[in-house]
């Protein structure tokens, strides 16, 4: 083996010698003198062009350009154009026929029925290898008397660790998801029938096996228009190409002639030049300018009525003036005191815009995972989505203002079991609201106003652990609240609107799938209805320059039903911005009604009962807290 590497080296060697010795070129280019001849140039070009191992791109930019050189030197394109002026176009007659197309087609056969086209490049062969190794058992001696024999024993013995002995089993397997990795489809034949078909239903082509079935033969017959033996075309692809030629060999002379342009280079005696370009005919006129020895200059217009022709017209109405040298004293200067006054001007009057929009929207992710955690504990991933959108009318000559806003804020969390499935999907944060207020000016910082606040979720609420019958789902409930009062703005960033006539409607519209009594309307009743006043304070401020806490409180008091006890729905959200999109948003939201009532659970976490047997509920805070990065942007 170490005989043949020398002696592969050594010829190598010699090779490399010979080459470098003799200089043998690596193309048949012929060797060019400079300067070259026209004739020489456009040999050594076209050979170039033509050799397609020395270009990476068959159609690079280059060897275009080159190709179409030589084609303009040995025929322009007067000479094209005479040329297919006296082609005849004579008439083709056309023969049907056909042509039969066969390619042959490699198979790996895999085992007696099962085979593949063998046109994919394999890194290794499709088989998987077992090999088990299996004991030979060998009966075992039993002599009564061969303890007495102590050498015979030890004879037997050794003969029998002699005879006992091993297997080996090989076992092969096609590998199919490897065949399957690389997007190979397998075949069965099986009495003279191919599972799956190699050719696709309706497909006009036929297959046969070569005698040693280590490829096929796929057949390809279809129906062709063959021309006449003098014609220069062998197919035509119909009747009509002859014609479709011969209006399309026109059409492209008739545009080539009106693209074709000469360029002429105009120059003055100053050495200016102006390219100029001869085409078929251009309506438009260009300026050229024409100086003299003094550098005086007279506008020459240029024009190119048709093709091969030229045409300059003078500027009308041209005037040269010289200037000439003469006395101060001589030169009479007019002196004249001009006409000044101030003219009035008009105020520009401010173009009023009524009405502004704003969109916020918010996308806050959480994610905990847990692997082989020996405290316990369970993967989860939660999210939540808030919008908010406005639209303000605003007229500041009237001293009235229309405010509309609507939110939508929901959030979900689940649990990520093994594989990564996200299961036990559950509504985390869930709220529909939508606000209209109208606001009166009044005097400076006080309005009159009335307000409109409409309260609903979106998706269907569980109540923990039961995730089976809904408590809660979109209008159900629902709250609406309609009020009258004044509004009292310190700053712009604080708002303070007080209500003394409001009237709230609490309701439930599917009492058959929905319990309204734990959302404080009666049994068998769909609504509760309430007058009272309400107290709504908003205020935004900024803590630091990145840092902004904004608090929004809505107090309700029913004037019919238990005045002192005051329901309370207050939302801070406590936001530090990180990035221009990224931020750390800390949302709490807090509501006590009065008239939701919840359970009480003694320390067994059994309801309390009252003595009438039913179970004590009382009125708790409720209270929903979410933190978590926060991607947001406004409009």
């Amino acid at each position: 083996m170490r005989n043949i590497t020398i002696f592969f080296v050594f010829f190598i060697m010699a090779g490399l010698a010979g080459t470098v010795k003799g200089q043998a070129p690596s193309d048949t280019l012929p060797e060019v003198q400079l300067p070259l001849r026209p004739v020489e140039a456009s040999e050594y070009i076209l050979r170039l062009v033509e050799k397609d191992e020395l270009w990476r791109n068959d159609k690079d930019s280059l060897r275009i350009s080159l190709r179409r050189l030589v084609d303009h030197y040995h025929e322009p394109f007067d000479s094209v154009e005479v040329w297919f002026g006296k082609y005849p176009f004579p008439p083709v007659e056309i023969t049907p026929g056909s042509i039969v197309k066969q390619d042959t087609l490699p198979l790996k056969w895999l085992n007696a029925s099962l085979f593949f086209v063998d046109t994919v490049a394999l890194e290794k062969e499709p088989y998987i290898y077992r090999e088990t190794v299996v004991m030979r058992a060998v009966d075992s001696l039993s002599l009564p008397n061969l303890k007495m024999v102590p050498e015979l024993k030890e004879m037997m013995d050794s003969l029998v660790s002699l005879i006992k002995g091993t297997d080996t089993i090989r076992e092969v397997f096609i590998d199919r998801a490897y065949l399957d990795q690389k997007r190979v489809k397998l075949h069965e034949l099986d009495s003279g029938r191919i599972t799956p078909p190699l050719l696709p239903r309706g497909s006009r082509k036929t297959y046969r096996f070569m005698p040693d079935s280590l490829s096929i033969v796929v057949t390809e017959g279809r129906r062709v228009l063959f021309a006449e033996p003098d014609s220069p075309f062998y197919i035509v692809p119909s009747t009509d190409m002859p014609d479709s030629l011969q209006q399309a060999v026109k059409t492209l002379l008739d545009h080539t002639y009106r693209r074709d342009s000469t360029l002429v280079y105009i120059n003055d005696n100053n050495g200016y030049t102006t390219p100029f370009w001869l085409s078929t005919g251009k309506d438009d006129l260009y300026r050229f300018w024409v100086r003299n020895a003094n550098r005086d200059s007279v506008t020459v217009w240029l024009g190119n009525p048709s093709r091969n022709n030229l045409t300059l017209a003078l500027e009308d109405e041209v005037i040269i003036e010289h200037l000439e040298k003469r006395a101060a004293d001589q030169v009479a200067l007019a002196r004249s005191r001009p006409q000044i006054s101030l003219a009035s001007v008009r105020p520009l009057q401010e173009i009023p815009i009524y009405w502004d929009y704003g969109l916020t929207n918010a996308l806050s992710l959480n994610q905990n995972f847990l692997s082989n955690w020996s405290r316990g504990g369970e993967s989860s991933l939660s999210g939540m989505i808030d919008i908010s959108g406005r639209a303000r009318y605003t007229h500041k000559e009237n001293n009235v203002q229309w405010t509309n806003s609507a939110r939508i804020r929901f959030g979900t969390i689940g649990t990520i079991e093994p594989g990564f499935k996200i299961n036990n999907i559950r509504t985390s944060t869930d709220i529909i609201e939508v606000n209209s207020q109208f606001n009166k000016k009044l005097k400076n910082k006080f309005d009159f106003s009335s307000v409109l606040y409409f309260k609903t979720q979106l998706a269907k609420g569980f109540r923990a652990p039961n995730f089976d019958d809904p408590v809660s789902k979109f209008l159900n409930p629902g709250a609406l609240t309609i009020g009258v009062g004044v509004e009292y703005k310190p700053n712009d960033k604080t708002q303070i609107n007080f209500s003394p006539l409001s009237y709230r409607n609490t309701f439930v519209l599917d009492t058959v799938n929905i319990n309204q009594t734990l959302h404080g309307v009666e049994k068998d009743k769909r609504a509760r209805q309430e007058m009272g006043g309400q107290l709504l304070i908003k205020n935004s401020m900024k803590i630091r320059d990145d840092m902004t806490i904004n608090n929004a409180i809505r107090l309700f008091s029913s004037y019919l039903n238990k005045p002192q006890n005051v329901d309370v729905d207050w939302e801070m959200s406590l936001e530090k911005q990180i990035s221009y999109l990224f931020s750390i948003r800390l949302n709490v939201h807090l509501i006590y009604d009065d008239d939701v009532r919840f359970p009480v659970l003694d320390d067994a976490g059994e309801p309390v009962l009252l003595p009438d047997g039913s179970e004590r509920k009382v009125a708790k805070t409720q209270l929903n807290q979410f933190l978590g990065l926060t991607f947001s942007f406004r409009l």
